[in-house]
Parts: C-alpha cells; structure tokens; sequence
C-alpha cells in the first residue's frame, strides 16, 4: 500500500512541478490557462529579393502567417526558427514578423540566421 501511495504522491508532484515550470517558459505549451495572450501578427518572408506572398509564406511553414494567435507569439517564433534552420537552412531566407500582443505597441521579430 505504502508503493502506491507515494507512486500516487510523486505523480501529482510532477504534475504541479511541470505546471509551475511551464508558467516561466516562452512557449506556455502546457500552462493551465495557455490563452492569456492574443496576438495580431503579419510574417513577411524574402529570398533572393523575392517577397513571398501570403500563400507561398503559408505553405512554406504549414501554418497561418497572418492573423490572431491565441497562443504565445512564441510559438510562431519557434515554428519559423526550426524551419529555417532545418529545411529551409539553405534558402537564406529573410523573415521578418510585426506583430502586436494584447493591443500593445507594435514589435517586430526577425529570424536570425546562425
């Protein structure tokens, strides 16, 4: 009885644990309340000194590239940094985003290449 009491106890710590530490984090994966931002951003995409449309921008990263976000703009950021420095590493691509969170001023984000 005594295993499963502190299987039990130790489950529920790790829980509250990994809540605690995902309140800290950018990204905000697995917050308990993980919408507390809405971001109004537009991602503007070059290469070669070609400016991708919207839709060649959307199918590049296989997500919305203008809109509302609910979630944290740091889950964009992260979605185009793992992009560019994997499939599109070679493309030399400049990406620059403008967005703007909970009505806030407005900011822009470039990716930077390593």
């Amino acid at each position: 009885m005594k295993v499963r009491v502190f299987i039990g106890i130790l489950f529920l710590l790790l829980q509250v644990g990994s809540i605690a530490y995902a309140r800290f984090i950018p990204e905000r994966f697995f917050c308990w309340a993980p919408y507390d931002q809405h971001t109004k951003f537009q991602v503007f995409v070059s290469i070669e000194g070609k400016t991708l449309s919207s839709e060649e921008t959307e199918a590049r990263y296989k997500y919305k590239m203008k809109g509302w976000e609910q979630r944290s703009i740091h889950n964009i950021f992260s979605l185009i940094s793992q992009y560019e420095r994997t499939y599109g590493r070679h493309d030399n691509a400049q990406v620059k985003m403008i967005y703007s969170t909970n009505g806030h001023e407005e900011k822009e984000w470039r990716f930077k290449h390593e």
